[in-house]
């Protein structure tokens, strides 16, 4: 018979081992891509709710489709806005630097980001963050 002191040592060892995994897969920034960059990304408002988006995106691949969307986040963590469409282009080629622009809304203008996520997608219909081939965390 195991020794119980054992067992729940093993037990404590596994979910210890769990629980770094799982902290350890949060300090990865998902924003690198290999086959999109992207960079000096702002975000300026423009009153009534509008932000302007602007960054620099060179593709690293010939893409059929490329789209930015952004989600605004309050200082609770809290969505204040889903933009989809902010910008869209068709069929950029690889190492074709673009300079990208597009306004981006919250939904109420009393509502303050404190932080969005620009991100884009390689498909027009239905693409979610999860389908986001780059993501980017941008402080406001």
């Amino acid at each position: 018979m195991v020794n119980k002191k054992v067992l729940f040592t093993l037990f404590i060892i596994l979910g210890l081992m769990t629980a770094s995994s799982v902290v350890s897969a949060g300090f990865f920034d998902s924003s690198s891509s290999d086959d999109l960059n992207v960079s000096d990304i702002t975000i300026v408002s423009e009153g009534y709710s509008m932000y302007k988006v602007n960054c620099e995106v060179t593709p690293k691949k010939d893409f059929s489709y490329l789209e930015m969307q952004v989600i605004f986040y309050d200082n609770d963590d809290a969505v204040i806005g889903k933009s989809s469409l902010v910008w869209n282009v068709n069929d950029p080629e690889k190492d074709q630097l673009m300079k990208v622009s597009g306004t981006a809304m919250t939904d109420d203008a009393s509502s303050t980001p404190a932080r969005a996520e620009v991100y884009f997608v390689d498909s027009a219909f239905g693409s979610t963050k999860d389908d986001a081939i780059y993501i980017q965390n941008v402080t406001m």
